[in-house]
């Protein structure tokens, strides 16, 4: 049996027969593919239904040639991907699809020494030609990193607890959660609260603790022994919930929904009952936290929302050089049945 040569690849489709296909001429796919220019209606429908017939896939490289831009967003993020930070992430993804970018993403440890890890990736992300940079991570630690390392390269959007004087930003209002919270409690009539912190250089921890704080000066009540978790994990929650004395406490306010799962387990350990001996309410709404034991009161965050959004402003930065509002994303208090009114003569936690 004999056998001729290979048959060549078939040869890719080019913009011209985008337009021969759809009636029109290359000048005006091309106008559609960077959006420079007026594409009528019809005309959109027709040269995206060609794209799509042909197999059709824009030269990226050639088309950032003439634009100056890539359509390429980094992405840097820090320490452990809890349930905020992978919901931003998946809101960032998803914009990204609907917009046809590309979200190159690095991820960094939150160590004391990550200082070369985190100015490596910046600068691999600078290497790669992105538009703009997202960064979600503890501001504090990464601030003169992304001075030394971006400088004004690319514009620059961080997602952090509390708005930013020299960087765009955009954020959860972690002072509103706080509030929403503590006033909830102080509705069903708790007088002695205490706050189960996050880590201590965390700028929505310190948001909800100043609320914490700013409510129970409020109603001229004294602040608790703040408890401190030291991390955004369940792990912190139930060492915390062991190791503090809680029998003149009735109620805990935890900085984000796994401090609180691992609260209500020490809890559990400690024969304490919640709601009866002690209420629990904490923050982020996560989709666990109805399934908690009680179901847990919580004050709910739309990060997909807040992750749609900042790669909404980082892109108008890219198209406009001009300064974004900080972008503040709403709480929503959810009651379930982890908060009750005090006993009257509740048992004292052990």
């Amino acid at each position: 049996m004999t056998t001729g040569a290979a048959a060549p690849p078939p040869a890719r489709p080019r913009m011209s027969d985008v337009g021969r296909l759809a009636g029109v001429s290359a000048q005006t796919v091309s106008r559609f593919l960077t959006g420079k220019g007026y594409v009528h209606d019809e005309t959109r429908v027709r040269i995206q239904a060609a794209i799509e017939e042909l197999g059709y896939r824009p030269n990226r490289i050639a088309r950032s040639l003439h634009i100056a831009r890539t359509d390429t967003i980094g992405l840097l993020s820090a320490g452990v991907m809890n349930y905020g930070a992978a919901q931003t992430l998946a809101g960032m993804s998803a914009r990204a699809q609907a917009t046809d970018s590309t979200l190159i993403t690095a991820h960094v440890s939150d160590s004391a020494d990550h200082d070369p890890e985190v100015a490596r990736a910046l600068e691999r992300m600078l290497s790669m030609q992105v538009d703009g940079i997202v960064v979600t991570a503890r501001y504090g630690d990464f601030g003169r990193i992304l001075g030394e390392t971006v400088r004004e390269e690319v514009p620059v959007v961080i997602i952090a607890g509390r708005p930013l004087q020299l960087q765009d930003s955009a954020g959860a209002d972690s002072y509103e959660a706080g509030m929403l919270a503590m006033q909830h409690l102080l509705q069903l009539g708790h007088r002695r609260i205490a706050y189960l912190s996050g880590p201590a250089d965390s700028d929505e921890s310190r948001e909800r603790q100043r609320a914490y704080e700013d409510a129970l000066a409020a109603v001229s009540l004294p602040v608790a022994p703040i408890i401190v978790g030291g991390e955004w994990n369940s792990a912190a929650g139930y060492e915390a919930g062991l190791a503090h004395d809680l029998r003149d406490v009735s109620a805990v306010f935890c900085g984000n929904d796994e401090l609180a799962l691992g609260f209500l387990a020490a809890a559990r350990r400690r024969g304490i009952s919640v709601p009866h001996d002690i209420s629990v309410v904490g923050v982020d709404d996560m989709p666990e936290a109805r399934f908690f034991a009680p179901p847990l009161t919580t004050v709910r965050f739309d990060f997909a929302a807040l992750g749609e959004r900042a790669f909404d402003m980082i892109r108008r930065r890219v198209e406009t050089g001009l300064r974004q509002e900080h972008l503040v994303l709403p709480a929503e208090l959810i009651v379930r049945e982890s908060t009750a009114p005090p006993a009257r003569a509740h048992r004292r936690a052990r």
